[in-house]
């Protein structure tokens, strides 16, 4: 909870030295914060997530076997109470993957659930539920929402900055000859670019930043729902999506990937695994 604060103040703080109005940086931060709280819901609309209750009568069976079990063993383990936990399928039979999307919501696609047994399905939710009693998904809609108020702020600012100088060179009247408009076709080519190349390296630190953030985040999640008693059955999935994945990753996606490795998260569980059977 801490650090998704620390960043809803962090855009007030902002709001307010461009403002210099109360009201308006407690609005605009307050507009933030339903999306951080409540954009889980947007996500799942976006991503056609259907509730568990509203599946068939077999698919609705396992999952709810699958949440009412994580259920007992997060209060057992942690004495977190989860009675209010929902869980979603999305409608995609090509992947095999699990989202978590805060306000106790998280879904599995379609792929996972065939391809999964009730206690496989367990040892995923395990995983999510972890995601939600760290508030990641809040705290990445948090970071994204800063990092979009600074893109607007600098889109704003490349805006501005082009019309002072059509403004400057109409005033000097430069536009008489075809050399005034080069310069002034120059001119607006460097300052755009400028607010480009930082609007970039904005991007590209907030990728490099969040991919890291994640990638502990997920190698922490494994570790709770080994803790949970399903380290064997998370590895299995681990490797059976892995091997159900044959698209080739760009370079970028290499780069920025959110999730570390899939061989690397499969030897911390089972380093995790030998400690517990020696414990």
């Amino acid at each position: 909870m801490l650090k998704v604060i620390v960043v809803l103040v962090w855009d007030f703080l902002v709001c307010y030295a461009l403002s210099r109005e109360v009201l308006v940086a407690a609005v605009v931060t307050g507009i933030l914060g339903l999306y951080v709280w409540l954009g889980g819901y947007l996500a799942l609309l976006k991503d056609g997530a259907v509730l568990s209750k509203d599946l068939s009568s077999h698919e609705r069976r396992q999952l709810e076997f699958a949440r009412d079990q994580i259920i007992k063993d997060v209060n057992r383990v942690s004495g977190k109470k989860l009675s209010k936990l929902k869980v979603y399928m999305v409608p995609d039979h090509e992947s095999m993957n699990a989202t978590a999307y805060g306000a106790n919501c998280v879904s599995v696609t379609t792929g996972t659930y065939i391809n999964t047994d009730p206690v496989t399905m367990t040892a995923v939710l395990g995983h999510e539920v972890s995601h939600l009693l760290h508030r990641d998904p809040e705290f990445n809609r948090a970071v994204f929402a800063s990092v979009a108020i600074l893109m607007a702020v600098f889109s704003a600012a490349s805006a501005v900055s082009m019309v002072l100088i059509f403004f400057l060179f109409l005033l000097l009247t430069r536009f008489r000859s075809w050399t005034g408009l080069f310069v002034f076709k120059g001119t607006t080519t460097v300052v755009g670019g400028m607010f480009q190349l930082i609007q970039r390296g904005i991007v590209a630190l907030y990728s490099g930043i969040l991919g890291l953030l994640s990638r502990r985040a997920e190698y922490r999640c494994d570790q709770y729902a080994c803790k949970l008693g399903y380290g064997l059955q998370l590895s299995y999935f681990l490797m059976l999506a892995e091997s159900g994945s044959q698209r080739q990753m760009t370079i970028s996606e290499a780069l920025y990937r959110s999730h570390p490795p899939t061989e690397k998260r499969i030897a911390r569980l089972e380093t995790q695994i030998e400690k517990q059977k020696r414990a």
